[in-house]
């Protein structure tokens, strides 16, 4: 209980925005309790946006694994954004340059993320917070795009629940920070996601308006550019509404608005696919068999059993301190946990249960059983898969504070029923954000905090030192490898070993500088000659 009101740890500037972002929402549920719905919300999403930013402010450094990589990729794309690179040049092969984490050409990930953390990057330059400032928008964003499909599946009621869910959802707050996995890529595809699906509610709603089409399919669009066919999840949620709705009455499935939509996706998505085997053809094929193999394969370690989502939930939605490498191996279904999963199931049975037409129902429950069943059954299993439709579960934890508001509010004595209200929802919504965890992945009491903090400082340090033309080498720590952020803060190519005699001679004959850690052991041919840069830093 000690830990749960534990709020220590952090610095003014962090603090700013963490006090702001509560007394905003304290502010917005005040309104909401007056039925002042517009400010209400208007407050909310302010105290999203204060919250968002307070976790992009929370590590000094870029993290492992993913944050780091992309980082680099933006900084480089600024030079040329068709030209996504991770070492700018590769005058040595350390390792095959077809893999992702050396290649010189990186096409890992599909690029809409990276040119807007480019774009951020040229807007406002080159730091921490800006590559995570478009997690910070898109995240501030979910909160306006939760509130309107609440409203229109329910009622503005779960719509404002729906949106305080999102705002307290402690595994956004994290991504938006970099520590999660794969960080900025699933906050911009849960983003592009959730707003096709929006944008599919309004032309649902307005009669089938093109506009709200065209809309739709750009969204969608923006999503397959982030994380790839997934992102096509809008059209599996409008097949299974019209048939749902319509059957098999093809005439008022209005085919050519589904042809239209898939050829504005088409238009958008094809270019850079064709562009990238035309340019870069071995490297795009061996990406797409990565992409296929996905399905097959538990690549990288990453795997689980049929059942590895269904336990995931709770650290999705709740959190748990205890949480940190997440593998099948770890996760044990605790009493905790479990009334975690209960809620959450209970919150949709609720939610399935108040939906006015059973096409709703029957879209809701389609699209939940879609991801999960297709996610359990490809081999390489990660937490974060299934939070593209991450606004269900939202919805259902709303649907859990709207429910006990119904019973609150059939207290009589208003001043009382103010108070238990009060108390209920921000202790629910403080609970959700898990605050106990965040606090221990970003505040000094974390080893490997002060180790990050540490190494950044003495790529910084050492940044202005470095003559042009310089490659750093032994950039390697005690339980991994620094060279992606040494080539972020320094400019300078890296490397995470040494290298051989007759690369050394290699590199001086094309007029490169060699510079080396000498923290960890370095050989006699490198300490004995006078041209190579020792630095002398420790990394952790």
């Amino acid at each position: 209980m000690k830990d749960f009101f534990d709020f220590s740890g952090f610095t003014t500037q962090q603090y700013a925005f963490l006090i702001s972002g509560l007394v905003l929402f304290f502010a917005s549920l005040v309104f909401y309790f007056r039925k002042s719905d517009r400010y209400a919300i208007i407050l909310l999403v302010l105290s999203g946006l204060s919250l968002f930013t307070f976790a992009a402010l929370l590590d000094p450094y870029l993290n492992l694994w993913d944050e780091r990589f992309h980082a680099l990729v933006a900084k480089n794309s600024m030079d040329n954004f068709l030209f996504p690179t991770l070492y700018k040049e590769l005058p040595i092969q350390e390792a095959d340059p077809l893999i992702w984490d050396s290649a010189h050409v990186w096409l890992h990930k599909q690029p809409l993320f990276i040119w807007q953390i480019m774009l951020s990057f040229k807007l406002f330059g080159v730091s921490e917070f800006t590559l995570r400032l478009p997690s910070v928008l898109m995240a501030t964003g979910m909160i306006v795009i939760a509130y309107r499909i609440g409203s229109l599946l329910i009622n503005k009621k779960l719509g404002y629940y729906t949106a305080v869910s999102l705002t307290f959802s402690w595994f956004l707050l994290n991504l938006v920070s970099g520590n999660g996995e794969v960080g900025h890529n699933n906050v911009c595809f849960v983003f592009y996601v959730s707003a096709s699906v929006w944008a599919f509610m309004e032309y649902i709603r307005s009669g089938r308006k093109v506009r709200w089409l065209a809309a739709m399919a750009a969204l969608a669009a923006c999503a397959v550019l982030t994380k790839w066919l997934t992102g096509l999840l809008v059209f599996f949620v409008w097949g299974v509404y019209l048939l749902a709705t319509y059957r098999l009455k093809l005439k008022e499935w209005k085919i050519g608005h589904v042809l239209l939509a898939l050829g504005i996706v088409v238009a958008l998505v094809a270019p850079w696919q064709i562009y990238t085997f035309i340019t870069f053809p071995e490297v795009a094929r061996v990406e797409y068999q990565n992409n296929s193999a996905h399905l097959f394969q538990a690549l990288e370690g990453h795997r689980g059993d049929a059942f590895f989502y269904f336990k995931t939930l709770p650290y999705l939605y709740f959190g748990d301190k205890n949480y940190w490498v997440i593998s099948d191996e770890t996760i044990e279904l605790n009493a905790l946990r479990i009334i975690s999963i209960i809620l959450l199931l209970a919150g949709l049975a609720l939610l399935s249960y108040r939906l006015k037409k059973n096409s709703h129902r029957i879209v809701l429950i389609s699209t939940l059983l879609f991801i999960y069943i297709f996610f359990s059954l490809a081999a390489t299993k990660m937490p974060a898969y299934p939070f593209c439709i991450a606004i269900i579960w939202f919805m259902s934890l709303g649907m859990l504070f709207y429910t006990v508001e119904q019973l609150i509010f059939k207290i009589k004595k208003r001043p009382f029923q103010f108070i238990l209200w009060f108390i209920f929802v921000v202790l629910f919504a403080f609970y959700q954000m898990n605050f106990t965890t965040l606090q221990r992945r970003h505040t000094d009491q974390y080893q490997y905090r002060a180790t990050m903090k540490h190494n950044t400082e003495v790529f910084k340090k050492i940044a202005p030192t470095l003559p042009p033309k310089t490659i750093i080498f032994n950039t390697r720590g005690t339980y991994d490898y620094f060279y992606p952020e040494a080539m972020f803060y320094t400019g300078a190519l890296s490397y995470r070993s040494v290298p051989t005699e007759k690369q050394v001679q290699l590199l001086k004959n094309q007029g490169y500088k060699i510079a080396v850690f000498t923290c960890h052991e370095v050989p006699d041919y490198l300490q004995n000659d006078n041209e190579v840069i020792k630095i002398a830093e420790i990394l952790l």
